[in-house]
């Protein structure tokens, strides 16, 4: 495990973190010292972003007067806080600043890419490619409304408590879409299967929480 401070923010990198980004970013299928390379890249392009959206979160709770900090661990991180301290109001912005961060990133590095200066064959190209794809995608995939997702964290303050077993039926529905959207148009078995999980996880929280 990995510890460090950024911006007075205590950050904790479990282990899981770095194999799971070695998984999405291809580390199965390396076949040679090339390909072992450029999974690296991307393992450390995933961790900078995912840094930068985390950061969204943390500054924007410490702007709320709150001490926060920062645990990244299998497929992504979170921001914690002491709870029970913000409103639905401020839950929705906390929850929104990490995903908008990260999205403003990945676009203000396409506007940039153009001037930027890159040696043939240099690794920085990969490692560019893939830090503007992780903040483009995973900032768009984080608000999809599917709790405990930002987009399904940002839906349930928008909600409200009493409403909350609205929130895991949304989010068993959507999850379900996402997954089957994802297997057949997009080839991939990993969103499916995130997306199974969630949608079960979901489900049982609904039928645990819902009127009789």
């Amino acid at each position: 495990m990995i510890q460090f401070s950024i911006l007075g923010i205590p950050v904790r990198v479990e282990p899981w973190f770095w194999i799971t980004m070695a998984f999405i970013g291809g580390g199965l299928h390396a076949a040679n010292s090339t390909d072992i390379l450029l999974v690296l890249v991307f393992v450390f392009a995933g961790f900078l972003s995912i840094m930068i959206h985390e950061l969204g979160h943390a500054l924007t709770i410490r702007k709320y007067g709150l001490p926060a900090a920062i645990t990244l661990r299998a497929f992504g991180g979170y921001a914690s806080f002491p709870t029970g301290k913000l409103d639905r109001k401020q839950s929705f912005v906390v929850t929104a600043a990490g995903p908008a961060l990260q999205f403003v990133f990945g676009v203000l590095l396409i506007v940039l890419a153009p001037s930027i200066s890159i040696p043939e064959g240099s690794l920085f190209l990969p490692f560019l490619r893939d830090l503007i794809w992780v903040s483009i995608a995973w900032s768009i995939l984080n608000c999809l409304p599917v709790y405990p997702m930002d987009g399904g964290q940002m839906m349930a303050a928008i909600l409200g408590p009493k409403k909350q077993h609205n929130v895991h039926l949304i989010s068993s529905i959507v999850a379900v879409i996402i997954g089957v959207a994802g297997y057949l148009y997009l080839g991939t078995i990993l969103l499916p299967i995130f997306m199974a999980l969630f949608a079960w996880q979901n489900w049982q929280s609904y039928q645990a929480s819902s009127p009789q």
